[in-house]
């Protein structure tokens, strides 16, 4: 075996040369173990290149040390650099006090084919470099930690701190740290059905509501190395860009998830800036990690899906057995019909009082019309790719997560879609033709039980059924129906919401809203109980997030904040009083939670979360529908015990409540 060749050169104290100043530098054909340690401090005008703590190895073991602080004018200064087809130990650069390295600083960087140890590169009070690297791994095979660090930097125009290329590495990316002088800005992006382009010059905390399938591309890559993808509202498919390397090869499965706001997180590293990305799950909640509750009236067999020897009014929530659910149906609308619910892994399940009407138009779905009560929860045939449902007083619209729509229940005046013009009860899932429809919150409506309305991945708002007093939109006030879909003008549309049957509330996508039909109770919010047939704007704001109700109306914007109008003869507006409202009316507070399932309203009731989880109810309680433990009516918000809310739902004739709660 050759003997290894090693050169140290050592220089110490100040300095004032051009040229090569080099402390702890090895240079070794074969292996080599030991420690290598470099300093330099106090230096000037060292206008040429600094190196320290530098090793090119073929095999080294032991630690690496690289530290360089009251350096001025270093035109390229290295610090705690490793070359080597295998090294073990512990690597570390430090650089502190440095000003006017005009070319490059290199904090802890390593190229290896295997790296095994803990691995740091900082930097503190920098000003002047135009070119920082701290903190970088290129490695065929790594194992151990990994810290980039850089701090108090002034005009630093190119910043790598804390990044790794590896083939594979131990871990799930949580031993890897990166902080640089990037600012973390969110960027709040809306998937589109094809691409979505997503700007990172716009911020590289990325907030990405999603409600259809899409594809999503990285624009402006250089302006940011590490990012947060926090996927929201996950319902649909995602295609990568091809420059992203998965963490063990294999790209994170996504979580459907309709309920939460921040459900699933990844991170994607880049340092090249952006031809390749590096990237990894860092957590994601699951939707078996939640609990069902519904309370209400429960005088009837199967009005509440909650287990009970004796039927009974049920005044606070109780727990529908079982932790995989993740999304209630608000059928407000209904008398004492089925409930619904999706679990977890994409199965729709349902519950119903027979004899009271629950069965004899198909609602269960299950191809049945036999008068039989279901105090727990049956499941609606086989599907597990269910994604949203809506129910009206006597017939069911739900979404799949392959943008297909289906409809079942009583058909009259065409409310199914369908294209039956008899009233022919439907008694199971059946397709309403076409499979661009838009999946999540806001994309279908169940009105009364005659009325229908979807919106597809194009924008366009598409509805149906009974035209009473100009419901469908058409500018047609007379009293007609359509048994198949008709569109609306326009083509941005991203919600509806029809659940009385009698008004339609609307957002664009520019954040405005839109209503249209009744308006006797001033539930189209134009200070005036005109009817109109065809949408009219509410107001000129540009802020609104989501919109839920009929003759009632409760809807957030952007900011937090809580507004309800229409009719109010039991306090269901929330507003302290039971006086209608003809338009927009703020319910006090301005942390609460956006998105259709996170509120509801009804002709007796009226529900909704906030952001801290705290679950609020008011308005008519005469069977303990409120959850307060009690039969008193509030006219404004009273808190339901709990901290871990996330949706609720009006059911059961408007005289119960269905919440999800998380689990942890």
């Amino acid at each position: 075996m050759p003997e290894p060749k090693a050169q140290l050169v050592d220089p110490q104290g100040p300095i004032d040369v051009p040229g090569i100043s080099a402390t702890g530098i090895i240079t070794a054909t074969g292996g080599f173990v030991g420690a290598v340690q470099g300093a330099a401090t106090g230096l000037a005008n060292t206008t040429s290149n600094l190196t320290v703590g530098v090793v090119t190895s073929t095999g080294f073991v032991g630690d690496v040390t690289g530290t360089a602080s009251s350096v001025t004018k270093g035109v390229n200064l290295s610090l705690g650099i490793v070359t080597a087809t295998s090294f073990a130990g512990d690597l570390t650069g430090n650089a502190a006090g440095l000003s006017t390295t005009t070319s490059g600083l290199k904090l802890g960087i390593v190229t290896a084919t295997s790296f095994a140890g803990n691995f740091t590169g900082i930097g503190s009070g920098l000003t002047g470099t135009p070119h920082i690297q701290a903190g970088i791994m290129t490695a065929t095979s790594f194992a151990g930690n990994f810290t980039g660090l850089a701090s108090g930097l002034t005009g630093t125009p190119n910043i790598m701190v804390g990044v790794l290329t590896g083939t594979s590495y131990s871990g799930d990316g949580s031993n890897l740290t990166g902080i640089a002088a990037t600012n973390w800005i969110t960027n709040n992006v809306t998937a589109n059905s094809g691409t979505t382009a997503i700007d990172l010059s716009n911020g590289n905390t990325i907030k990405f509501t999603q409600t259809a399938n899409t594809t999503v591309s990285f624009a402006n890559t250089g302006t940011s190395n590490i990012l947060t993808f926090i996927r929201a509202n996950g319902s649909g498919t995602i295609t990568w860009p091809s420059s992203v390397k998965w963490n063990n090869g294999a790209e994170p499965t996504l979580t459907s998830n309709p309920r939460s706001s921040e459900a699933q997180q990844f991170m994607f590293l880049t340092r090249d800036e952006g031809v390749t990305w590096y990237g990894w799950e860092n957590f994601n909640i699951d939707p078996s990690d939640t609990k069902f509750f519904a309370w209400g009236n429960d005088s009837y067999q199967g009005a509440l899906p909650i287990p009970m020897t004796t039927r009974s009014r049920v005044s606070s929530p109780v727990q529908v057995p079982g932790s995989t659910w993740s999304f209630v149906a608000d059928s407000g609308e209904s008398v004492i019909y089925p409930g619904y619910a999706i679990r977890s892994d994409g199965t729709l399940w349902t519950w119903c009082v027979g004899q009271e009407g629950g069965t004899q138009f198909g609602l269960l779905g299950n191809n049945s019309s036999a008068n039989t009560n279901y105090s727990s929860p049956i499941q609606i045939g086989t599907g597990s790719n269910w994604s949203y449902i809506t129910a009206g007083s006597a017939h069911v619209i739900a979404s799949k997560t392959d943008g297909t729509m289906w409809a079942w229940g009583r058909n009259y005046n065409g409310a199914l879609g369908l294209n039956q013009s008899s009233p022919v009860n439907v008694s199971s899932p059946t397709q309403i033709p076409g499979t661009t429809w838009k999946i999540g919150e806001g994309g279908i409506t169940a009105g009364g039980n005659q009325f229908g309305g979807a919106i597809k991945t194009d924008g366009t708002l598409w509805v149906w059924g009974y035209n009473g007093d100009g419901i469908l939109g058409q500018n047609q006030s007379q009293p007609t129906k359509r048994s198949s879909p008709v569109q609306v003008p326009g083509t941005t549309w991203s919600q509806i919401s029809a659940n009385g049957g009698q008004c339609v509330a609307a957002i664009k996508t520019d954040g405005t809203l839109w209503s249209w039909g009744n308006n006797g109770s001033g539930s189209s919010a134009q200070n005036n109980v005109i009817k109109y047939s065809s949408p009219v704007q509410v107001g000129s704001d540009t802020t609104w997030d989501s919109c839920s109700g009929g003759t009632s109306v409760i809807a957030t914007k952007t900011d937090g904040t809580l507004w309800t109008w229409g009719s109010n003869t039991t306090g269901q507006l929330g507003l302290s009083n039971k006086t209608a409202y003809s338009s927009p009316a703020q319910v006090p507070g301005t942390t609460w939670k956006q998105g259709l399932t996170a509120n509801c309203v009804s002709d007796y009731q009226g529900a909704a979360v906030r952001t801290d989880g705290t679950l609020w109810s008011w308005g008519s309680n005469e069977v303990g529908q409120l959850g307060h433990n009690n039969n008193t009516n509030y006219s404004s918000p009273k808190q339901i015990p709990g901290t871990s809310w996330y949706q609720v739902g009006i059911s059961n004739g408007f005289k119960g409540l269905l919440g999800l709660q998380y689990s942890g």
